[in-house]
C-alpha cells in the first residue's frame, strides 16, 4: 500500500504534468497561428514585390503610391526580422511592476520582455483589443496584432530601415467622429532609439516612457490638477501630460501602495539635472512619420515629449496590393540635442509603433524592446544592420 506522502507526491506530479501539457499545447497552437500569419504575409509581400518589378519593367501593373525619393539600398541582400506588434491597451510601466503582471519579478531582476513574450504578442494583443484585459474602450473589429518585417542597413553616412506589413480592414472607432481619430492619416509610424543609460530601455525598449498618469491612460491627470501644480509652466500641458522617463523625475510611484497615485508627472528634477541627463544620453530619441500628410517629426523623450521638424530623417512610403512599405533614411551622426549618434561598434535599444486605421494617442500597436546592432549577427542582437 502506498504511503500518504508518496500518494500526494504522485498526485502533485500528475497535476504538474497536466499543466505542462496544457501549456505546451497552447504554445504549439500559438506557434501554428503565427506561422500561418507569416506565410500569408510572405505571400502578400512577394506579390507586392512582383508588382513593383513589373512596374519598373514597363508593365501595366499599377504603380504604388509613394512619398519622397526612393533609397538606393538593395533590400534583397538585407536580412529581415519578423516582429509582431500588438495592441497594448492601458499597459503602462507601472502595470508591468504591478500584481496583475505575472512577469514583474523577472522584469525587476533584469529579464527582457522578449524573453517571455516574443512568441506571445499575437495572443496578448487579441486578449487586450477585445477587452478581456487592460482595455475598457473597445473598438469592435480592430485587429489585435500586426506582423511586420523589419530590415536595417547602413553606409558611411546613414542608417536605413524598412518596414513592411499587411493593410488591415477598417474598424470604425465608436468614440471618434466619423469613426476615425485621425482622418488625415490612415497610418503613422514612430520609433525610438536609446542607450542602456535609460532605465528599463535594455529590457523594454520605450515602455519606460508609458505611464499611468499621461493622456488617455487610467490615471490621466485632470486640467485642474495640472493648473494647480506650481511647476506646470515647465511642461507643455496644452494636450495633457505627455510621455516622460524616470531620468527626469525625483520619484515615480510604480506599485500604488496605500492608495498612492501611480506615476510621477509632478516630480520634476531641477532644470540643471534634466539638462545634464540630456547631455549624458539619458533620453529616448523619437522619430515620427505621418504617411497621409507626409509630415516628419524628430525629437526626444525626457521630461516630456519634445518634437520639432524632421531634420534628421526622411521617409518614403507606398501601399501596393495590400502591403504597406515604409523606408527611413536617418543620419548616423548628429550634433542635435536629443538625437542618438550611432557608433557602428555599439548596440542600441529600439522600439517602434504603428498607428493603424486612422488611430491616434495610445490606440496604436507597439513592439517589445529589441536590440539594434551593426554587422553584429550574434545572440542578443535582434535587428542586425548590414553594411551596403
Amino acid at each position: 500500500m502506498a504511503r500518504p506522502n508518496a500518494t500526494l507526491h504522485l498526485f502533485q506530479k500528475d497535476i504538474e504534468d497536466a499543466e505542462k501539457a496544457a501549456i505546451e499545447a497552447e504554445q504549439e497552437k500559438l506557434r501554428k497561428a503565427e506561422e500561418a500569419a507569416k506565410k500569408a504575409e510572405d505571400a502578400k509581400i512577394a506579390k507586392a514585390e512582383a508588382a513593383a518589378k513589373a512596374a519598373e519593367s514597363g508593365s501595366t501593373a499599377p504603380a504604388p503610391k509613394s512619398e519622397g525619393a526612393t533609397s538606393s539600398v538593395n533590400w534583397d541582400a538585407v536580412p529581415s526580422r519578423d516582429i509582431t506588434l500588438f495592441f497594448p491597451g492601458t499597459a503602462s510601466i507601472e502595470w508591468i511592476h504591478g500584481r496583475e503582471h505575472g512577469g514583474k519579478r523577472a522584469f525587476t531582476k533584469g529579464d527582457r520582455c522578449i524573453e517571455c513574450h516574443d512568441s506571445e504578442t499575437m495572443d496578448m494583443g487579441e486578449k487586450i483589443v477585445t477587452g478581456e484585459k487592460l482595455e475598457e474602450s473597445v473598438i469592435p473589429g480592430k485587429r489585435g496584432s500586426i506582423p511586420v518585417t523589419v530590415q536595417a542597413s547602413y553606409d558611411a553616412d546613414n542608417l536605413y530601415m524598412k518596414f513592411s506589413w499587411p493593410e488591415g480592414s477598417h474598424a470604425a472607432i465608436p468614440f471618434a467622429d466619423g469613426g476615425k481619430m485621425d482622418p488625415a492619416n490612415q497610418v503613422k509610424l514612430a520609433m525610438m532609439f536609446g542607450s542602456d543609460d535609460v532605465e528599463f530601455a535594455d529590457r523594454s525598449g520605450c515602455w519606460g516612457s508609458c505611464h499611468d498618469d499621461v493622456k488617455n491612460m487610467p490615471g490621466e491627470v485632470d486640467d485642474a490638477t495640472i493648473k494647480a501644480y506650481a511647476d506646470a509652466s515647465r511642461l507643455d500641458t496644452s494636450g495633457g501630460i505627455t510621455k516622460y522617463i524616470s531620468e527626469s523625475r525625483t520619484d515615480i510611484e510604480y506599485k500604488g501602495k496605500r492608495g498612492a497615485k501611480l506615476g510621477g508627472w509632478d516630480k520634476l528634477k531641477s532644470e540643471d539635472e534634466i539638462k545634464a541627463a540630456l547631455a549624458g544620453g539619458g533620453f529616448l530619441d523619437l522619430i515620427r512619420y505621418e504617411v497621409g500628410t507626409g509630415k516628419v517629426e524628430d525629437g526626444y523623450l525626457l521630461d516630456e515629449r519634445k518634437m520639432s521638424g524632421g531634420q534628421g530623417a526622411t521617409f518614403t512610403s507606398n501601399l501596393t496590393d495590400g502591403i504597406w512599405t515604409v523606408e527611413m533614411t536617418r543620419k548616423l551622426n548628429s550634433d542635435k540635442a536629443g538625437d542618438v549618434s550611432f557608433d557602428t561598434d555599439g548596440v542600441y535599444n529600439f522600439g517602434f509603433a504603428i498607428h493603424d486605421d486612422f488611430s491616434d494617442s495610445r490606440f496604436h500597436h507597439v513592439s517589445l524592446g529589441y536590440r539594434l546592432g551593426f554587422d553584429k549577427d550574434e545572440e542578443g542582437i535582434e535587428i542586425n544592420a548590414t553594411k551596403q
